[in-house]
């Protein structure tokens, strides 16, 4: 069957290279009146071009050659299936390129087009694999995962006692998902700097149907809206523009401040991407897209006013897990000025992928061009510097870990001194609405302890004042 298959292939590729040379013989015996003959070097580059597509026919039947006699002489047939080889083969042409451009198998296909429609069957958890590695950077409320006790920053190192590197991580990957109602046993670990013994946990979990919303809000203070964005897939900004008309509506159409969550979002869709930016600027450039011609933009996606919410102060929160889709965003807000940028340095994943399908079902993942923000600026491998850094949760733990167990090092202060006098705080509760609580009482228990938000709250806030205190005097 297989040389057959090889006979035919040879038999387009005789077709096709005659052609070629076919062609060729046109454009150099051609004659056109009053046009000048193209200089001799023309046929230094006919011929080379010509020597370039021989070789690659060679190597060509030098593959078919090779899979031919691996399938017919082999010692044992049941590990030299074709289809199986080639697979091998398209993974192996992709596996010296960026780590972004790889071959998607049917079955690896399927699962990237269900994670984009934001359903899909799994344990919960967004990794990053790049590096070889299982980094986990999202984990979904509710999930196998976080029942688990999975969470963000942890490593996965075995799934179904696969253990995880660069060559099998994309076999890791798809150990991942499974029928629904199937078990799955992961091994993964917390990363302690602080120890250099690596504790790992195995669980067994059972997947489920993963329903991801990608959009998550609270209601901060009055008028105040944190919303956190997981990831970019195809109803994003139809989510995000939904969420925020209705809080305008509930709140009479006013919204003193936004604060927009972009940590550990890997990306996703870059219309999505666009579409989301599009919701806070109106007008001007918003990303452009360059390939292999450095001179010529190969796409420049602009905002269109009709599809921006009213204006309002905004800050973006980011961190290193803030990846593609997510710095676009980023990048585009802090160059136009519409938010300020807040938090640890992005991930710096600045290249576009294009999914092209193939015929036997799988498809090829390849980068095609690299993205810049309205200014010009090309994120790759350098990510978003923040306007303001912070911090990172992780770090501030650490720290007060550090400080609470040891005063060495630590400055003195007045309360170290002998004999120092109380503190002593002014009872000012009866100045104020004794219904009044706190703003952070209200906020959900995983935002009352992240100093990040925090941060970004009291931020926005005087930003509302300054703001009021501007329209008030009308400047």
């Amino acid at each position: 069957m297989l040389k057959i298959k090889r006979k035919k292939i040879n038999k387009v590729l005789f077709l096709f290279f005659p052609q070629f040379l076919i062609n060729i013989n046109i454009l150099a015996n051609s004659n056109f009146a009053g046009v000048t003959p193209p200089p001799v070097t023309n046929e230094h580059i006919i011929s080379e071009r010509a020597e370039i597509e021989n070789k690659k026919y060679q190597a060509l039947e030098a593959f078919s050659k090779a899979l031919n006699l691996l399938e017919s002489s082999y010692v044992d047939p049941s590990v030299v299936n074709p289809d199986v080889l080639i697979e091998k083969a398209l993974k192996g042409m992709t596996s010296d390129l960026d780590p972004h451009t790889t071959y998607l198998s049917q079955k690896q296909y399927s699962d990237f087009s269900t994670d984009t429609s934001g359903k899909f069957g799994g344990i919960g958890v967004v990794v990053n694999p790049a590096g070889g590695k299982l980094e986990v950077i999202e984990v979904i409320d509710n999930s196998p995962a976080e029942r688990a006790g999975i969470r963000a920053g942890d490593f996965i190192t075995n799934v179904n006692d696969i253990v995880v590197n660069t060559k099998n991580i994309e076999e890791a990957l798809s150990k991942m998902r499974g029928a629904v109602g199937t078990d799955l046993t992961l091994e993964f670990y917390t990363p302690d700097k602080s120890s250099k013994t690596i504790i790992t946990k195995r669980v067994t979990l059972e997947r489920e149907v993963i329903r991801s919303n990608s959009v998550v809000m609270y209601q901060l203070g009055t008028g105040y809206i944190y919303t956190k964005l997981t990831i970019f897939q195809e109803d994003a900004s139809e989510q995000l523009s939904k969420s925020i008309k209705e809080f305008e509506v509930k709140n009479h159409g006013k919204v003193k401040g936004l604060i927009l969550d972009l940590r550990n979002n890997p990306g996703g869709l870059l219309d999505q991407a666009v579409r989301v930016t599009n919701l806070f600027i109106d007008s001007g450039i918003i990303v452009s897209t360059i390939g292999r011609d450095q001179n010529k933009p190969e796409d420049v996606e602009y905002a269109v006013k009709r599809n921006s919410l009213s204006y309002f102060p905004m800050i973006v929160l980011v961190n290193e897990g803030t990846a593609s889709a997510s710095e676009i965003v980023a990048g585009a807000l802090q160059d136009r000025e519409r938010a300020i940028i807040m938090g640890t340095q992005t991930f710096g994943k600045g290249s576009v992928q294009n999914i092209v399908p193939l015929p036997n079902g799988g498809a090829l993942k390849l980068t095609i061009a690299r993205y810049y923000t309205p200014k010009g600026r090309s994120i790759q491998a350098k990510g978003i510097t923040p306007d303001i850094p912070l911090i990172s949760q992780s770090i501030l733990g650490k720290v007060q870990q550090v400080q609470s167990e040891s005063n060495i090092g630590r400055a003195r202060r007045e309360a170290d001194l002998d004999k120092h006098i109380e503190a002593k705080d002014q009872n000012t509760i009866a100045l104020q609405n004794k219904k009044e609580e706190r703003d952070t009482d209200h906020w959900p228990l995983s935002l009352r302890d992240d100093y990040q938000v925090k941060s970004a709250y009291m931020y926005l806030k005087s930003m509302g004042k300054f703001t009021f205190a501007m329209e008030s005097n009308g400047k």
